[in-house]
């Protein structure tokens, strides 16, 4: 576990002080990442940079992994736009997946200059990128779910219309059958199993827990967990459920407010935060309720409504 650690903190250090330093030669310079074309250094995308914006956000505390936490993650968040943005369509940003997959610039509508590599002989012209017009589901849906975690912890009410436009927009990739396309219905039945089945599930389910609000309503879902869930049951007004790890917190949408709280067996109280042991609730319009738990002594889990 040590050597995880270090390699993880050296790792970290090396982004801090390359990539998200503004007086570094390295400033916002981030590597390609797919394997599917030949290497261009020149040839952006935003994954890895907006990977880091998700590790900054996923902790409780950005600012301990970030002390500029705050203009870092909307940076990235405003270069994944500027760069591969499509649209805006009613509103709504579809992000496309990078600028030339085939040497050349080849498809949509136009590239902020400010973003390109320093030094880019890249020009700002029209019809450039991968792989469609639309945008692509699989970054569309992560720069969105971005944009929500973002807004959880800052309130930026631009964040959170971002979110629930491109979501949205994300959905009309998918058709009544459950098949998901890469780039959107009716662009030649391309369905991609990563970028649809991997990439743009992961991506909601990092936007329903950190905006409960979006989730169904009037339904119960479990939809964000610290640990590993290895089991949930739903019943009539009731959530039964196991994770790996005895201590750890959890985020639910339900139709009911919780009477009862079990962890273990033993009851947890209701708090106005979760600094200790507990758990709070959060009255949302229609009805619905915003539960989180936090529990330290067991890993087996129970909540009911009166």
């Amino acid at each position: 576990m040590d050597g995880f650690r270090k390699a993880r903190d050296l790792a970290w250090s090396w982004i801090l002080n390359n990539p998200l330093n503004t007086s570094s030669p390295a400033w916002d310079r981030w590597t390609g990442y797919y394997e599917d074309v030949p290497k261009d250094t020149e040839n952006v995308n935003d994954m890895t940079s907006m990977m880091t914006a998700y590790y900054i956000l996923s902790h409780e505390d950005p600012s301990a992994v970030d002390p500029h936490w705050r203009l870092h993650a909307g940076h990235l968040i405003d270069r994944s736009r500027a760069l591969l943005g499509r649209g805006p369509f009613f509103g709504a940003w579809a992000i496309d997946e990078q600028l030339r997959p085939d040497g050349g610039i080849t498809g949509a509508s136009s590239v902020d200059t400010e973003y390109l590599p320093h030094g880019s002989a890249l020009l700002a012209v029209d019809n450039r990128g991968c792989c469609s017009r639309a945008g692509l589901v699989c970054r569309t849906s992560q720069w969105g779910a971005i944009n929500a975690m973002f807004y959880e912890k800052t309130g930026d009410g631009a964040a959170r219309e971002n979110a629930f436009r491109s979501l949205n927009y994300a959905t009309y990739s998918a058709g009544s059958d459950g098949k998901i396309a890469c780039c959107g219905q009716g662009t030649g039945g391309e369905y991609w199993f990563e970028d649809g089945y991997a990439d743009a599930g992961r991506s909601f389910m990092w936007a329903l827990g950190a905006m409960p609000e979006f989730a169904p309503i009037g339904q119960d879902h479990l939809l964000r967990s610290s640990s590993v869930v290895q089991k949930v049951q739903y019943g009539n007004r009731s959530v039964e459920y196991r994770t790996f790890a005895k201590s750890g917190t959890e985020v639910f949408r339900l139709s009911f407010k919780p009477v009862h709280v079990m962890a273990g067996g033993a009851a947890l109280t209701q708090r106005s935060d979760l600094k200790e042991e507990g758990y709070t609730v959060q009255p949302l319009q229609g009805g619905d309720y915003v539960v989180r738990v936090h529990h330290t002594r067991s890993n087996e889990l129970t909540v009911r409504g009166g």
